[in-house]
C-alpha cells in the first residue's frame, strides 16, 4: 500500500512538470484572461484593494480551491497554506480542553488573530478552527506579517479571516471512513438565509502519543494516551436582513475522550480525560455600500475538563471529579468609515472596544506535583481593550503609493479575582493601564500593469491572555507580564504572467517582551509561568499560482526562515538564541478536472524544526481528494490523508523521556456521497 501511494504522489508530481512545462505554453488567450489571478482583498487593507496594490504577502484560498481539496473543516484547509505552521493534541486539529488548534503564522507564537466574517475569534488566545465546517466557508484570507495596527491585539504574526457563503448549495452529504470517522451535513436556504448543520463522530485513535517513562518509588513504567471517541455537531446560521445588513449565528459542542494507558494497570485505562467544549458567535454586520462598516459579535467559549481514575486491582473507578472548567465571554464592536479625499487619495478612520470576561474552576493540583500544593479555587478575570485606528493612502504619482497607518490601543480595568476555596480568601490583582501606540508605513511602486514592489515597516503588539496574567489551571499568576512589543519589516515583488503569478516576500521581525514560558516550570508539574523574554525572524518566501488550461492548475511554495527566541531572567541576564519552530517549509497542490472527475493532491513538508530541547523530525502532511458526478445533483468523493503514513509530530515540540508528543492520524479516508436539491 506505501508503494502504491508513493508512486500515486510521484505520477502527480510528474504530470504536474509536465503540464507546466509543456500545455500551458499551448493555452488558448481566452482561458488565460478568464483566469483570476488577482481577487479582492479585504482583510490587508480593510478596505477593497487587488492584491497588486496590497503592501503584504496574502493568500487567498477560495471555494473553487477548498471544495477541490476536499478538506472537512478550516483547520484542514489552513494545515496545507505557505507560511504556516497548523499544530494541534488532538487527530487532525481536534482540540482537548483548553488545548486547541493553533497557527503560527512565520514562527510567531500565538501571533496570529482568526476572524470570522471580520470579527476576532479568539479568545484568552485560543480558537477552535476544527469546529467551522467547510461547506460554510466561502473564502480564507491568509495575510502573512504584522497586522496589529490595522487589526489590534493578537495579530503579531498575521491575520486570518473565515468569509461564510451568503447563500448555500442545498445539500445533503454523508460519508464514512477507517478509525471510525463518520461525517453528516444537511444545508439548505435561499436568497435570504441559510442554514447549515453537521455531525462529526472522529473516532478512535491508538496510540495519539510517544511513550513516557515514568518512576514511582522504584517502580518504573509507561505512559501513552489513546484518543477513544469524540463527536462534533453545529450549526451556522446566516440571514441576509437586506442588501446592508447581515447576521450571523454559529454554534458548535465537542465531546472528546482520552484514555491514558498505564503499562501497571491490565484490566483498564490508568486515567480517563473527558473534555467537552460549547462555542457561541453572533454576528451582526451593516455595510452600507459606501465607506461604511459597522460589526458587533458576542462570542461565548466553554471548556469543561472532567477526569475519572481507576483501581489498578480490578478497573473499577477510584476517584472522578472536575479537574478544571472555563467559561469566557467576548463582546467586540468595530466601526469605520473611509472616503475618497480626492479622486487618488483614500482615507479610513476606525474603533473598536473589546470586553474580555473570563470564569475558571481549577481543581487541587497537589497530585500533579506542583510546590506549593495549589488548592481549590476559582477565578472572575476582565478586561477592556479600546483602540483608534486611522490609515492614509496617499497616491504621489501614477506608480507610486505612501500608506500611514496608525493604531493607539488603550486598556482599562484589567482586574483578577481568585479565590481560594479551602481558606475563603480571596485575591485581587489588578495590571496597570496600558496604553500603545503603533505606526506603520507602507510604499508600493506600480512597475507596470501586472507587477509591483513593496515595503513596509510597523510595530507589533499583543497583550498577554487573562490566565497568563491571573492564573489558570496548571498556569500561575503573572500579573508583571507586560505586553509584547516589536518592529516587523518586510519588502515584496508580486508579479503577473498570462497563466502565473509569482509573489516574493523577504521578512523580518524583532519581538521585545515576547509572552514565553519560563525556564524550570511546566504544565506537567503544575506550575507554569510565563516571562517576557526576546524572539526574532529572518526568512524569505517564494510562491506560484499556475493555470495550465482549463482542466489543470496548480501552486507552489517555499519559505526558509530562523525563528528563534532567548530567555531573560528576572535578574536581567539574557541567554543565548535558541532556535525554535520550523525554517524551512515546501507546499505544493495540483487539481485536475475533466468532465465528471475532479483530483486534487495537497503536499505540504515541514523542516528544519526545533524547539528548546533540540530539533525536532520533519513532518509530511499530505491529502487526496477524488469527485466523481455521475449527474448533476449527485456527488462521490473519496478523500485520504497522510497518503504516507507517517507517525509525524503535530506539535511544535519534541519529545524526550518526560514529555509527549502527539502523532498524526495515521493513513484514514473518508468515502462519501453528496445530493444537491
Amino acid at each position: 500500500m506505501k508503494k502504491m501511494t508513493k508512486a500515486m504522489l510521484m505520477t502527480a508530481l510528474i504530470l504536474g512538470s509536465v503540464q507546466w512545462g509543456g500545455t500551458a505554453v499551448h493555452a488558448s488567450e481566452t482561458t488565460l484572461q478568464e483566469f483570476t489571478l488577482d481577487p479582492m482583498i479585504v482583510t490587508a487593507s480593510r478596505m477593497e484593494k487587488m492584491d497588486l496594490d496590497t503592501a503584504a504577502a496574502v493568500e487567498v484560498i477560495d471555494n473553487e480551491r477548498i471544495e477541490k481539496s476536499g478538506a472537512g473543516n478550516a483547520f484542514e484547509v489552513l494545515r496545507g497554506a505557505l507560511g504556516i505552521f497548523a499544530s494541534s493534541q488532538g487527530p487532525n486539529g481536534v482540540a482537548l480542553g483548553s488545548m486547541t488548534s493553533k497557527i503560527d503564522i512565520r514562527g510567531v507564537d500565538k501571533g496570529t488573530l482568526v476572524m470570522l466574517d471580520g470579527m476576532p475569534l479568539n479568545q484568552d488566545g485560543k480558537y477552535n478552527l476544527e469546529d467551522i465546517p467547510t461547506d460554510i466557508i466561502e473564502k480564507i484570507e491568509i495575510v502573512r506579517g504584522g497586522g496589529a495596527v490595522l487589526y489590534g491585539s493578537e495579530a503579531t504574526g498575521g491575520v486570518v479571516n473565515i468569509i461564510t457563503k451568503n447563500k448555500v448549495r442545498n445539500s445533503i452529504k454523508v460519508s464514512a471512513g477507517n478509525y471510525g470517522r463518520e461525517r453528516y451535513s444537511v444545508n439548505v436556504g435561499n436568497e435570504k438565509f441559510s442554514l447549515l448543520t453537521h455531525l462529526d463522530n472522529r473516532g478512535e485513535m491508538s496510540p495519539m502519543t510517544t511513550v513516557v517513562n515514568k518512576t514511582m518509588g522504584k517502580t518504573k513504567y509507561q505512559q501513552y494516551y489513546n484518543y477513544s471517541k469524540g463527536e462534533n455537531k453545529g450549526l451556522l446560521f446566516n440571514y441576509n436582513v437586506n442588501d446592508n445588513l447581515k447576521f450571523t449565528y454559529n454554534y458548535s459542542k465537542t465531546n472528546n475522550t482520552v484514555d491514558v494507558m498505564d503499562n501497571r494497570y491490565l484490566k483498564s485505562p490508568y486515567q480517563s480525560k473527558e473534555y467537552e467544549d460549547h462555542n457561541n458567535n453572533f454576528i451582526v454586520r451593516y455595510d452600507d455600500q459606501n465607506g461604511f462598516i459597522a460589526n458587533v459579535s458576542y462570542n461565548t467559549q466553554e471548556r469543561n475538563y472532567d477526569q475519572v481514575n481507576f483501581k489498578k486491582q480490578d478497573g473499577s473507578i477510584d476517584k472522578a471529579f472536575k479537574y478544571s472548567w472555563r467559561k469566557g465571554h467576548n463582546t467586540n464592536i468595530d466601526i469605520q468609515k473611509s472616503w475618497d479625499v480626492n479622486k487618488k487619495d483614500k482615507f479610513l478612520i476606525g474603533a473598536t472596544f473589546k470586553k474580555e470576561d473570563l470564569d475558571v474552576y481549577n481543581s487541587p493540583t497537589k497530585a500533579m506535583g506542583s510546590t506549593p500544593a495549589k488548592p481549590e479555587r476559582t477565578g472572575d478575570y476582565v478586561r477592556d481593550v479600546y483602540s483608534l485606528y486611522a490609515s492614509y493612502d496617499w497616491q504621489m504619482n501614477d506608480t507610486d503609493n505612501l500608506i500611514l497607518n496608525l493604531r493607539e490601543t488603550i486598556v482599562r480595568n484589567c482586574d483578577g479575582t481568585e479565590d481560594n476555596l479551602e481558606t475563603g480568601v480571596s485575591n485581587d490583582s489588578k495590571k496597570d493601564d496600558v496604553n500603545k501606540f503603533t505606526p506603520e508605513l507602507q510604499y508600493i511602486k506600480k512597475i507596470n500593469d501586472d507587477s509591483t514592489f513593496y515595503a513596509k515597516a510597523g510595530k507589533s503588539f499583543r497583550l498577554p491572555e487573562l490566565t497568563k496574567l491571573f492564573g489558570g489551571s496548571v498556569i500561575l499568576a503573572s500579573p508583571e507580564l507586560k505586553p509584547e512589543q516589536g518592529t516587523h519589516y518586510e519588502v515584496g515583488y508580486k508579479f503577473n504572467e498570462n497563466n502565473r503569478s509569482w509573489r516574493l516576500a523577504l521578512f523580518h521581525y524583532d519581538i521585545k517582551d515576547s509572552i514565553e514560558a519560563k525556564e524550570g516550570t511546566s504544565a506537567s508539574a503544575g506550575n507554569l509561568v510565563y516571562e517576557n523574554n526576546d524572539a526574532e525572524n529572518l526568512g524569505i518566501e517564494l510562491s506560484c499560482n499556475i493555470k495550465h488550461n482549463d482542466n489543470f492548475d496548480s501552486y507552489y511554495g517555499i519559505t526558509y526562515s530562523n525563528p528563534k527566541t532567548r530567555h531573560i531572567d528576572d535578574k536581567g541576564n539574557v541567554g543565548e538564541w535558541v532556535k525554535t519552530h520550523n525554517q524551512l517549509q515546501f507546499n505544493l497542490g495540483l487539481n485536475y478536472h475533466y468532465e465528471k472527475t475532479t483530483a486534487s493532491l495537497m503536499a505540504n513538508y515541514i523542516g528544519e524544526r526545533h524547539d528548546e530541547g533540540g530539533k525536532v523530525r520533519p513532518a509530511l502532511y499530505t491529502d487526496l481528494h477524488f469527485t466523481y458526478e455521475p449527474e448533476k445533483n449527485h456527488k462521490v468523493f473519496l478523500h485520504v490523508n497522510n497518503l504516507f503514513d507517517r507517525a509525524d509530530y503535530t506539535t511544535s515540540n519534541g519529545p524526550d523521556e518526560d514529555t509527549y508528543a502527539y502523532y498524526a492520524m495515521g493513513r484514514n479516508f473518508m468515502l462519501g456521497y453528496e445530493y444537491s436539491f
